[in-house]
């Protein structure tokens, strides 16, 4: 191998400015550029309603739309808006151009979508178009963007009556292809954050195809029964299964434990019913779900 083919110095180094590295490399940031990018996509602004708003939202609408942009709206008290010329620019505009703006709160929304917390501004970056609805305190504010960069100002466009905020993209396809945004993926993703969050409602309406328009929504205040209730429904439509058993040795549980009943059964009862030792003289601990 001659010298020139392996030399290395400052020339091979490439810097990239602003939003070009997410752009060029956009599998590092939201996984992929198929459909489980996309999906990821949706993820990354539905967690800023899920999670920031520390339980102020109470329910979350995303709308995927025939010119392929998706609407995601949440009824909190809205993305906080300075005014213009604050150190930092407005807090909307930070939040969707600046990576890793977003403030998290402690609280009941403890389950997160986004991957490793990139944020929206990554999904803006590789939108070909974004737009901002933020009303809150009697005012309705609008913004637009394109990959990574506001286009116009924040400007106040009027009154509002209620709190809302609504963020609209669309995906570039110069990243993305011909990909599309896929509705099941969607909806399991959307049925398992409203199991896990109590009490937060999510509405999945997709409009792409108007003569079969579909739309689900999802709200489990009982948490663990209503997964259950959902698992048991689930079941009885699919082809009959049998029990499902594990085990596992921990020299600590010597004796281990076994349930009065299936733990499936002491869900749906919400009996509390304790554990009974087993043998004294196993390690093994097996555990068993009737799953039929």
């Amino acid at each position: 191998m001659s010298e020139e083919s392996t030399s290395y110095d400052a020339s091979n180094i490439q810097v990239l400015v602003g939003w070009e590295a997410v752009r060029k490399r956009p599998g590092m940031y939201i996984c992929s550029t198929s459909e489980r990018g996309l999906r990821h996509m949706v993820f990354e602004i539905a967690d800023r309603a899920t999670n920031e708003l520390d339980g102020r939202a109470t329910s979350v609408d995303v709308t995927l739309t025939p010119d392929g942009g998706v609407y995601v709206a949440d009824d909190g008290p809205g993305v906080p808006i300075d005014e213009p010329g604050t150190a930092g620019g407005p807090r909307v505009e930070a939040l969707l151009t600046q990576m890793q703006a977003g403030t998290r709160f402690a609280g009941r929304h403890d389950i997160t979508l986004g991957f490793c917390g990139v944020g929206p501004a990554v999904v803006n970056a590789l939108s070909q178009r974004m737009t901002a609805e933020v009303r809150r305190e009697g005012v309705r504010w609008v913004q637009e963007y394109a990959r990574g960069v506001a286009t116009t100002p924040l400007t106040e466009a009027g009154t509002a009556t209620e709190s809302v905020t609504t963020i609209a993209f669309w995906p570039d396809a110069d990243v993305f292809g011909a990909a599309e945004f896929p509705f099941d993926g969607l909806e399991e993703r959307f049925r398992e954050l409203a199991f896990l969050n109590q009490g937060l409602e999510i509405s999945l309406t997709d409009l792409r195809h108007p003569d079969e328009s579909r739309s689900v929504r999802f709200r489990f205040p009982g948490r663990a029964r209503d997964l259950v209730a959902f698992l048991d429904g689930h079941a009885a439509a699919s082809a009959p299964m049998d029990t499902i058993a594990f085990e596992y040795e921990d020299p600590r549980m010597a004796g281990g434990w076994r349930w009065p009943s299936a733990g499936a059964d002491v869900l749906r009862s919400g009996s509390g019913a304790s554990p009974t030792a087993g043998p004294p003289s196993t390690a093994r601990t097996r555990w068993a779900f009737a799953t039929g």
